[in-house]
């Protein structure tokens, strides 16, 4: 039963108070004060005066199976009984935070087989940067060190996470942001390719690749980092041969492709992966968001086969990690949901 519109006054005026929202107005909301949910069902939203919404963002791109998944719910409350937190650090595992790695390896395209856990997709990503540059220097390259990304890119707002991405109003007041970083043009036809068609727009943004590569030097550039289809940035469809020709010139320059798949795993562009739409091999992906459909806060970085055989050096400790990098309730809660995924062919 939903609360009384007394209670929702009292909540407004607690939220005023008490919370710090992120990106928000703050002035505007302390004015105007908070709208608060406190149900769900599949893709409805009740407020805490009974008022039904539909849930058309999804959360924030990451419900991917739906509100009030009693399963999901269950696969968690089982798992806090069992076992409620364990490490994985310094070798440590739990059967859930295993079995999903192997369930990814199973469906991510290519060799990424190894995976490395985190609480979200800003967590994921600043991961997948650290570990192209490690990559590279502990095979004595440690030059290679810049990101290349794309303008309009989002890949979170942790500090390199914030270079990384290519929305200005994001970088506003948090300088100076890391070195580095060096953006492109983003593949946006709509706004970028003037009057030129899709391959003549592809040339343009691929020949700027080339310069770009050519100013900074290839033996500077640890990867690339892109969203196989851009989201906050205006969900920005490339066109169809702009990652098959972007993947050539990396492998032809020995830089690294990583996917960010955070907004685009799991379905959301109807294949499982968004990398799968444009049939290309990134070296390091990204995920989180609908890994555990925002039931439960998630996230993981994967490396390929070759990338996972460099970093087993005799003398090196992979000196990475959080303390709830494979939390085994967030695993657990994660299988279930991909289990939902495929059974129900969500992404199909």
């Amino acid at each position: 039963m939903a609360t009384t519109t007394s209670d929702t006054s009292r909540l407004v005026q607690l939220d005023r108070d008490f919370m710090l929202h992120p990106v928000t107005n703050l002035r505007q909301h302390a004015a105007t004060g908070a709208l608060i949910f406190e149900r769900g069902e599949g893709v409805r939203l009740w407020d805490t005066d009974g008022k039904q919404y539909i849930d058309g963002f999804a959360g924030l791109w990451n419900v991917n199976v739906g509100h009030g998944r009693k399963e999901l719910a269950e696969a968690g409350r089982a798992q806090l009984e069992q076992l409620a937190f364990q490490p994985t650090f310094f070798g440590l595992a739990t059967p859930p935070v295993i079995e999903l790695a192997a369930k990814l390896a199973r469906m991510l395209p290519g060799t990424i087989n190894h995976f490395n856990f985190t609480s979200g997709g800003a967590e994921s990503n600043e991961s997948a940067i650290k570990i192209a540059r490690y990559y590279w220097s502990i095979q004595g390259k440690g030059d290679k060190v810049k990101i290349l990304s794309r303008m309009n890119a989002y890949h979170g707002i942790a500090m390199g996470t914030l270079s990384a991405t290519g929305i200005p109003a994001y970088w506003q007041h948090f300088g100076p942001r890391p070195e580095g970083f060096v953006h492109l043009s983003a593949p946006y036809a709509y706004r970028n390719a003037g009057d030129l068609d899709d391959a003549g727009f592809v040339d343009k943004l691929i020949a700027e690749l080339e310069e770009t590569i050519a100013r900074e030097g290839a033996d500077t550039i640890a990867a690339l980092i892109g969203e196989p289809i851009q989201g906050a940035g205006g969900v920005i469809v490339p066109p169809d041969s702009y990652w098959r020709r972007v993947s050539e010139v990396l492998q032809r320059h020995d830089i690294l492709l990583i996917a960010d798949e955070v907004i685009t795993g799991f379905g959301r562009t109807g294949a499982m992966f968004g990398v799968e739409q444009y049939d290309v091999q990134p070296d390091i992906v990204s995920l989180a968001k609908g890994i555990s459909s925002g039931y439960i806060p998630l996230g993981a970085v994967g490396v390929s086969d070759a990338i996972y055989e460099q970093m087993l050096q005799p003398d090196a400790m992979f000196m990475h990690g959080f303390t709830y990098s494979g939390h085994p309730v967030a695993c657990a809660v994660a299988l279930a949901n991909i289990d939902i995924i495929e059974r129900e062919q969500l992404a199909a």
